[in-house]
């Protein structure tokens, strides 16, 4: 059963060079009426101009991507967008990079769902501040 998406839904866009987690994280999120996907890529290449375009309050990004560097990204993302960007990796290690890079936060794969959820949720009240 698919739940009503709230019009005032916080817009995401997901980043991760594997094609099954990101299907998996589209569906968990679609599950809630308070987030919408609107864009989805297993690629780094064209990801600044995709964001344009879909205009989220929130990007979630892998760190490792088959084309590109997450972190590298995220820095570009952070400068050309201003988007807040939630990093989602299997990978420890990458953490105060990222953060000190400008990540709203850095969470690693296969841990507390639902701090997911609040993690998302407190990157887009950054968003909608901005506004």
């Amino acid at each position: 059963m698919k739940t009503v998406v709230d019009e005032r839904a916080i817009r995401l866009f997901l980043v991760d060079d594997n094609p099954f987690l990101l299907e998996s994280l589209a569906f968990l999120l679609e599950r809630h009426g308070d987030f919408k996907i609107v864009g989805k890529s297993c690629e780094g290449r064209g990801l600044i101009a995709k964001l344009k375009r879909a205009k989220p309050d929130v990007v979630v990004l892998d760190v490792c991507l088959v084309d590109s560097d997450g972190l590298e990204l995220l820095v570009h993302i952070r400068e050309q967008l201003g988007i807040p960007v939630v990093m989602l990796s299997m990978y420890e290690e990458y953490r105060h990079y990222a953060l000190v890079k400008g990540a709203f936060a850095y969470l690693t794969k296969g841990r507390d769902v639902e701090e997911f959820y609040r993690t998302l949720r407190l990157a887009a009240k950054e968003t909608s501040m901005k506004e």
